[in-house]
């Protein structure tokens, strides 16, 4: 399948999955009717929701560091999740108004960065002692649940982000809590992620399901090949690798692609150095296979184009 025609796939996957009409489409392709001012519009507000989001970060950042020392435990709390609540509810009355609907990307987003930063700072001043993993337990559990509830009403992608994000948190410090081996909730995650990237890729939040695949794999890759580097069945990391690719094609992920294409080249170049490091024959052969794999890949697609797909 060519470029083109990959392309063409994904274009009519995206028309069915949010409903439009061919007439929406030409009218969009054409740069008719409201379509050329609509995207004119949405360029500006997301601009200027971004760069305002990130200057009243950056001022509330520099206000709070200058003025921290002089601070009492409830003027730091006040400091640090009161503005996050804030940022919270003005996202939510963004998403209800049309006007104001690019400003709660940005607003969601910080909202995520600052509440968690006032819940901890709470937990420290307030708190009675403990280990650090239970705040932060504690924290990934709070968050979790009024961003899973929040995404539930609203339906918004970054709310689906973050969700993934402090669900992940909170699941990582459970199993670290309960003593589970590192390499086994690695790959737990991982396929998890890859799972719920699966699922993403398949629905309207499709934005974020690259960077879900791209940490599921990674994560997945990274914990087996620890677990099985030098040990007898080394060589399954191989064929996972290799089921990532395939993955790839299947989903048509470019991260997935780039992870399991580093993850075999890495693979195989840690083989040959650790085997045949004073051989010079063993690279050769396999840039040999691989060029017979390349030949026989384009004579099939040749084949399947001239021979089969026509009839």
């Amino acid at each position: 399948m060519t470029a083109k025609q990959d392309a063409l796939v994904e274009v009519v996957d995206l028309i069915a999955r949010h409903g439009l009409t061919i007439d929406e489409v030409s009218a969009a392709l054409a740069g008719k009717g409201d379509y050329a001012t609509l995207r004119t519009s949405s360029v500006l507000s997301r601009l200027f929701a971004y760069l305002g989001g990130t200057f009243v970060f950056v001022g509330l950042g520099i206000f709070v560091g200058m003025r921290w020392d002089d601070l009492g435990p409830a003027g730091r709390v006040l400091l640090t999740l009161g503005p996050g609540l804030c940022l919270f509810v003005f996202a939510l009355v963004c998403t209800s108004d049309e006007r104001l609907e690019a400003a709660a990307t940005p607003l969601f987003l910080l909202a995520g960065l600052v509440q968690p930063t006032g819940l901890l700072v709470m937990l420290r001043e307030y708190g009675n002692g403990g280990e650090a993993e239970h705040a932060v337990l504690f924290t990934s559990l709070v968050m979790l649940v009024q961003q899973g509830c929040t995404f539930w009403a609203r339906r918004r992608t970054v709310l689906a982000f973050t969700t993934i994000v402090f669900g992940s948190v909170a699941v990582f410090v459970s199993l670290d809590l309960l003593d589970a081996s590192m390499y086994m909730t690695g790959i737990t995650m991982g396929a998890s992620l890859l799972c719920i990237g699966w699922s993403l890729d398949r629905s309207p939040h499709r934005a974020i399901a690259g960077v879900v695949y791209f940490v599921g794999a990674a994560l997945l890759l990274e914990e087996t090949y620890a677990w099985l580097r030098r040990e007898p069945l080394e060589i399954l990391f191989l064929g996972l690798a290799g089921a990532t690719v395939v993955l790839a094609t299947v989903a048509r992920s470019r991260s997935l692609l780039a992870v399991g294409t580093v993850a075999l080249i890495g693979y195989i170049a840690d083989f040959i150095y650790q085997h045949f490091a004073d051989n010079l024959g063993a690279p050769l052969v396999l840039m040999a296979i691989g060029l017979v794999f390349i030949g026989a890949g384009a004579a099939a697609v040749r084949i399947n184009a001239r021979y089969i797909a026509g009839h």
